[in-house]
């Protein structure tokens, strides 16, 4: 029921993004863009009463991540026809040039978090973590490929590097989804704790402590 209120009010959620975004019509009808759509529905139901603003950053997420999975549909079908004549120690070798894209790549999109991203900052961000998730995600792919090609085609590989491969994705979105709703977080404790120490100042005559003193000397508790 929730999801099918929040899959009937894609449509409006669209039309108000349209005017800031330019949603196209080709947009619409990607299927990709859809598919990424399913894996974050459960945010969007009444569970979690999204505002209009982070129902537009999860709508902003969803067109990158359409975009990313077009970039490794894409690029893993090149890398595909591009490795069939190659030597199984070529393809070892690929393997090892592709581990630290990959790492560095995946350790860094678990890592940051949009929590210290000002939201003025915010497209910028979204720019940024596209070309990474880009290459995080097309370094497994390919890796997954030329894994494949290594073990001569055993389709219960495949299936297992296509589960791998589509459960890291899909847990890379939902992770990106939900720590984007704290984009400015820092921002606000920031402003939050200088007004708090604005009201010490002028209401109880408590100077905020200086970098690098303890505030318990200052407000004489210690």
């Amino acid at each position: 029921m929730n999801f099918d209120r929040g899959k009937q009010g894609v449509a409006e959620r669209l039309g108000e993004q349209d005017k800031r975004l330019g949603f196209r019509l080709s947009r619409v009808l990607d299927p990709f863009f859809w598919l990424v759509y399913l894996f974050s529905a459960f945010l969007l139901t009444e569970k979690y009463k999204l505002n209009r603003v982070e129902l537009s950053f999860i709508l902003d997420n969803v067109d990158k991540h359409r975009k990313v999975l077009w970039v490794n549909f894409i690029g893993g079908y090149l890398v595909f026809i591009s490795l069939l004549d190659n030597t199984p120690e070529q393809l070892s070798a690929l393997i090892s040039v592709l581990t630290a894209p990959a790492f560095i790549t995946g350790g860094a999109w678990f890592a940051i978090t949009f929590g210290g991203v000002p939201t003025r900052l915010l497209d910028a961000a979204l720019v940024i973590t596209f070309w990474m998730f880009s290459a995080f995600t097309l370094s497994l792919t390919t890796m997954s490929i030329v894994a494949y090609y290594i073990l001569d085609g055993e389709i219960l590989m495949l299936i297992v590097l296509l589960f791998i491969n589509f459960s890291v994705i899909v847990s890379a979105i939902l992770y990106d989804n939900i720590d984007g709703l704290k984009v400015g977080l820092d921002e606000s404790i920031k402003s939050s704790s200088q007004a708090i120490l604005r009201h010490l100042k002028k209401h109880h005559d408590i100077t905020p402590p200086a970098e690098g003193d303890a505030i318990y000397d200052n407000l004489g508790l210690k």
